[in-house]
């Protein structure tokens, strides 16, 4: 009997065991396929928190793997809107990058209305999570057709108050209980962070104490700034507590979650260089088979399976080898149930880089020449590579505070809690600071890690499959359907063609479900593109069955996701005087270019000696502009013929010397049938057939030499060209069956911020220079070669002092962030 005891045991054992190994491989497949599979972060510096109408905004996007913060290896395609307060998108950016950034930059139109704007940066991949994801920063707009007083538009905007002393409460404010770990556990130590705010989402200062059930003070309490503090204690069973706060004379109880019988505790102390952990279990097995992970943005660094029946151990982590950011610590019970977690912010030294500025003066004069040499420096004094961006904004005008937001607190803090944390910058304005360390560290206790949770990573796995793939470059793709009958989707030949100087095919055949796809391409700007679809091939067009197609275009770029506001960051833009003083320098501003425009239409009288072109000769010289070949063998402009919309394109071809044109097709004399191109694009007698007179603006023949131009040519070209204006394609004819042309956009180019010359300059030395942001330097690159880097701008005529303001990112994933002053008297 004692020995099938024994057995019976060590069977138990081996199965505990071998359950064990499995949750573990799975855990560890799992974090590993989430590093593999990173998610992508996006972070956007702008020139100035807020703009008035008429204004541009100019940005970078930095894109980055979500786990290293390196340059992402996946996509290469940024989305950029601008939204309104009624959640409409007024402007979209497609910018491409195969670096870690990229420019950009919106125009602000005056006749928007005013008011708090979103500007919101996504990848397509980025879209298989929820847009919570997303960058998300608010940008204020405002009215410079002042109606109302200043005063209402400032407070309209001023939503970030001081923290509210207890004294200066009216109503009754709310008090959120953060227990350590999770949960209060009876007989356990638990510390537990407050969180005290009123309806208006401002911080609370204020003292009280905690009681239990009976009316026993168990210890005081006390919040600083954020509203943010705490209390340890240990419940016991058969009570419960409260915090009582006394405001207007009157106590208020706020009741504390309730202690549970029986689970798990996970103390932490991070003294900087090194964490103190201390795990704590009173249930019955205590502490045997927990298994205790910590990640770091998901990537492993320390895992533990606790094998002895033990209530509590202490481990000591040594956080040299990690960088700067969130810390996960998870315990899982012996059923790889999750029962505590414990957030831990890393500030490790030797991953501080310094962004050195060097500048040639220390006090400018006004239109002086400014020369800034800017490097990175590691703490050993080593040169540091990465790509940085930089602001110079008016301080009278423009508030830059060291405590908003920038792409250090993103990327380390508010990217990967969750809920907002107001004035991040706070937190990192002072290295060493021990209050600013005990904040941040409640700041841990009150915010959860929001990447994952364990038990979609886990079990979810349908949910981690990536619907939205990354994207290289631009794709045209759309459905195949049938022209009559079910009219349903089928496989189908499909062919598209690039209009431009440098032709380009391709041919695919759709799937099954008619759907086809071309890409990736990368080009900047607009390109026409026909897109044609056959129902066999297109060596059978005899059969006019064969062209029974309709091509339906996928629209991703306006296939918009929704609109969310729940992870906004919000600018400081609580100084009145300062949004003021930027209202009236816009004023200001809009005046000056106002006038200087009126006075640049006056023109002195300017007598020109030349032979004036003849009509006819301009006229030639506007329909060559269209043309890439320069001057045809032939050519019919239909403006000579007014009146002459019944005529076919069979006619008019017809009376252009030495083309036969009769029966449905065309022919050059003496030669066989031409190459026939309409805009540019090669097509089929079929594909023209239709038009008419009102549809063509001239044709061009070209024949021998002239048509050496095009490839294949030696029966001569005709080349049409529909009424679209001069350069522009945008058709609009009624097309055949089997065929479509659109115009293709391409990836947005930035635009070049306006820097004045005011050396060199023959405008600006007649025209007041009045700017709240001086300069923007999208892109600065330091290189092996380049480690250091000048840039070089003009003061204006306003004297003040100026924000520089540098953010960026190193090549090896570590965000930097600068902000100092420039003097101009």
């Amino acid at each position: 009997m004692i020995k099938k005891i024994a057995l019976l045991f060590v069977i138990i054992m081996l199965l505990s065991f071998s359950s064990f190994n499995n949750f573990r491989k799975l855990l560890i497949e799992k974090l590993e396929d989430y590093t593999n599979y990173y998610p992508e972060k996006i972070y956007v510096q702008t020139d100035k928190p807020y703009y008035a109408t008429g204004e541009d905004i100019w940005y970078t996007a930095y894109l980055v793997n979500g786990i290293d913060h390196k340059r992402s290896d996946k996509s290469r395609v940024i989305y950029v809107e601008l939204i309104n307060e009624n959640d409409s998108i007024v402007s979209k950016k497609q910018l491409y990058t195969n670096d870690i950034s990229v420019p950009g930059d919106f125009k602000i139109r005056k006749e928007w209305t005013p008011g708090n704007y979103m500007l919101r940066a996504y990848t397509n991949y980025m879209r298989n999570k929820d847009t919570d994801y997303f960058f998300q920063k608010q940008i204020p707009i405002l009215n410079l057709v002042v109606n109302d007083s200043l005063n209402d538009i400032v407070v309209s905007l001023d939503k970030n108050k001081k923290p509210l002393l207890e004294k200066e409460l009216i109503e009754k404010p709310e008090i959120n209980f953060y227990p350590e770990s999770g949960y209060l556990i009876n007989g356990l130590i638990s510390k537990v962070a407050l969180k005290v705010k009123d309806k208006q989402n401002r911080h609370i200062i204020v003292k009280g104490t905690i009681k239990d059930s009976d009316g026993t003070t168990i210890c005081p309490f006390e919040t600083f700034e954020f509203g943010l503090g705490y209390v340890t204690m240990i419940p016991e069973a058969n009570k419960s507590y409260y915090a009582s706060v006394i405001i207007n004379n009157q106590e208020i109880k706020y009741p504390l979650p309730k202690a549970l019988p029986q689970g798990y505790h996970l103390s932490i102390v991070n003294n900087g260089h090194q964490i103190i952990l201390k795990a704590t279990a009173n249930v019955d097995l205590g502490l045997k088979n927990s298994f205790l992970v910590a990640h770091q943005r998901g990537k492993l660094f320390f895992e533990k399976l606790e094998t002895e029946n033990k209530n509590t151990y202490s481990i000591k982590l040594n956080t040299n080898n990690l960088q700067n950011g969130v810390v996960n610590f998870t315990l899982f019970d012996n059923n790889g149930k999750p029962v505590c977690e414990r957030l831990v912010y890393i500030n490790n030294p030797a991953n501080n880089i310094n962004i050195n500025v060097s500048k040639n003066k220390t006090v400018y004069k006004t239109r002086d020449k400014v020369s800034i040499q800017i490097d990175l420096v590691d703490k050993n004094g080593n040169q540091a590579l990465g790509n940085l961006s930089m602001s110079v904004s008016d301080l009278d005008a423009v508030g830059q505070n060291s405590k908003s937001e920038n792409i250090k607190t993103y990327l380390l803090l508010n990217s990967d809690l969750r809920g907002n944390i107001e004035n991040p910058g706070y937190f990192f304005e002072k290295e060493n600071d021990i209050k600013r360390h005990y904040l941040l560290d409640l700041v841990m206790l009150t915010h959860g890690w929001r990447r994952f949770t364990w038990n979609t990573i886990l079990y979810n796995t349908a949910a981690e499959k990536a619907h939205f793939k990354p994207e290289t470059g631009i794709y045209i793709s759309g459905r195949t359907i049938a022209l009559k009958g079910t009219k349903q989707s089928f496989s189908a030949a499909t062919r598209l063609t690039f209009m431009g100087s440098d032709l380009y095919q391709d041919k695919k055949q759709s799937n099954a479900n008619g759907a086809f796809k071309y890409g990736p391409f990368v080009f900047n700007d607009s390109i026409p593109i026909l897109i044609e679809a056959r129902v066999k091939d297109f060596k059978s067009d005899d059969n006019k069955k064969n062209r029974f197609v309709n091509i339906l275009l996928d629209d991703d770029f306006n296939n918009s996701p929704k609109v969310s506001r729940n992870t906004l960051l919000r600018p400081n833009v609580n100084d009145k005087q300062k949004i003021i003083n930027f209202i009236k320098q816009s004023q200001s501003i809009t005046k000056i270019e106002s006038e200087f425009e009126e006075s640049a239409r006056v023109l002195d009288e300017v007598i020109i000696t030349a032979q004036r072109k003849s009509e006819r000769e301009k006229r030639n010289t506007l329909l060559n502009e269209r043309t890439s070949y320069g001057f045809p063998s032939n050519r019919i402009d239909l403006n000579d013929y007014p009146n002459s919309e019944s005529l076919t394109i069979f006619d008019l071809l017809a009376m252009i010397p030495g083309v036969l044109a009769y029966n449905g097709s065309i022919s050059i004399r003496n030669g066989g049938t031409p190459r026939i191109f309409l805009d540019g694009i090669p097509v089929e007698i079929g594909d023209i057939s239709y038009m008419n007179s009102g549809q063509i603006e001239f044709i061009d023949v070209l024949k021998g030499a002239d048509a050496f131009f095009f490839s294949n040519s030696g029966n001569g070209v005709i080349a049409i060209y529909s009424r679209t204006g001069a350069g522009i394609r945008n058709i609009n004819v009624k097309r055949k069956p089997g065929i479509i042309d659109f115009k293709a956009l391409g990836f947005y180019t930035a635009r070049e911020f306006y820097a004045p010359d005011h050396l060199n300059g023959f405008d600006e030395a007649i025209k007041q220079d009045i700017r709240t942001t001086l300069h923007w330097e999208p892109k600065i690159k330091l290189t092996r070669d380049t480690s250091k880097s000048e840039v070089s701008f003009f003061t204006s005529d306003t004297r003040s002092n100026y924000a520089i303001k540098i953010e960026g990112i190193t090549d090896t994933g570590i965000p930097v962030y600068h902000l100092t002053t420039l003097e101009v008297d």
